[in-house]
Order: structure tokens, then sequence, then C-alpha cells
């Protein structure tokens, strides 16, 4: 019963989120792109290995990154390789409020957000529509968000599938000056 009050609570603060979100929106490329966060579910050493390998893909083409992953576990954990936050650090409601990292993350005006978020969890679908990001791209989804592109993935396939269909659309995009 309080779970159920919890999560209609969420959905609701999310619903507010969503309507008062003013950012400025632009359409990026990979190439356009100069600063990329990518969001992500860390649970898995799939998710953690992939995440990372494209990290260094869009470092390697001159991109900044900055990668914040989420773990759903009460505990730290120890000795990563990239930012993140966990349950300890949420409010109530479930909102990344305690966390430094993830305040920080939202602070940062990225041209292209990539959420990877297969089992819609709350905190990360927060910071995807908290995030003043420029272009969002997350995964589809039947719930509230304001991803520019929602990329509908078959099931069971990780980032690096997420990366490659990223790629097929985003070089589809003919900008314009």
């Amino acid at each position: 019963m309080i779970e159920k009050i919890r999560v209609a609570l969420f959905k609701n603060a999310l619903g507010k989120l969503l309507a008062s979100q003013n950012r400025k929106r632009k359409t990026h490329t990979i190439d356009s792109a100069k600063t990329v966060g990518l969001l992500f579910d860390a649970e898995t050493n799939t998710n953690k290995k992939e995440a990372i390998e494209l990290s260094k893909q869009l470092a390697k083409n001159g991109k900044k990154v900055h990668l914040l992953g989420f773990f759903n576990s009460k505990q730290a954990p120890e000795d990563q390789a990239f930012d993140f936050f966990f349950l300890k650090e949420l409010d109530w409601l479930g909102v990344p409020k305690k966390s430094e990292k993830a305040k920080v993350f939202l602070e940062t005006k990225f041209d292209l957000l990539l959420s990877y978020n297969p089992k819609d969890l709350g905190p990360l679908e927060w910071m995807a529509a908290a995030s003043p990001a420029a272009m969002k791209i997350g995964l589809a989804t039947e719930r509230s968000n304001d991803f520019d592109i929602q990329l509908e993935l078959p099931e069971g396939k990780g980032i690096a599938f997420f990366a490659e269909q990223l790629k097929i659309y985003l070089d589809k995009i003919v900008l314009t000056t």
C-alpha cells in the first residue's frame, strides 16, 4: 500500500518536473555533439563494460563524456571506473537529492544525453527528465518523458546495441545552419 502511494507521488512529481522543463532543444548528431552524458543502469557487469567502452569510443572521437551509473542497491559499490549513485542517496520518493555526483551531472548542459534504462528505474527516469541537455535519446517507454528520440531495442540487447542503433539513426540527420 505504501509503495503504491510512493510510486503515485513519484509519477506526480515527475509529471510536474516534465511540465516545468524549459530546456533549449537543439538537434545533434554524433559528429556535432561536443559533450555527451550517459545515464545507465549499472547493475550488470555487461552494462558497466559496454558503457565504459562507449565512453572510450566517444572520447577517442573528441567528445567530452560523463558517465553516471545507478546501482539499485543500498550499499555503495567499490572501485568503479565511473561516477554513480545508489539507493541510499535517494529521498523517499526515489529522487536522487542526496547525491553530489547526480547534482553535478544535472548541472551540466550536455549537447547529447543518452539514457539506457531498460528496467524503467525511477531514479534514472528522474535524472533524464531533469537534465538540461540540448538533445535527449532514450529507450522507448510508455512512461512520461521528454526524449527527443526513443529507440526500441529487442529484449536482452545491451548498451553496445543501443550505441549501434544510435549511430544508425543519428547519421541520418542532416543538420542545417
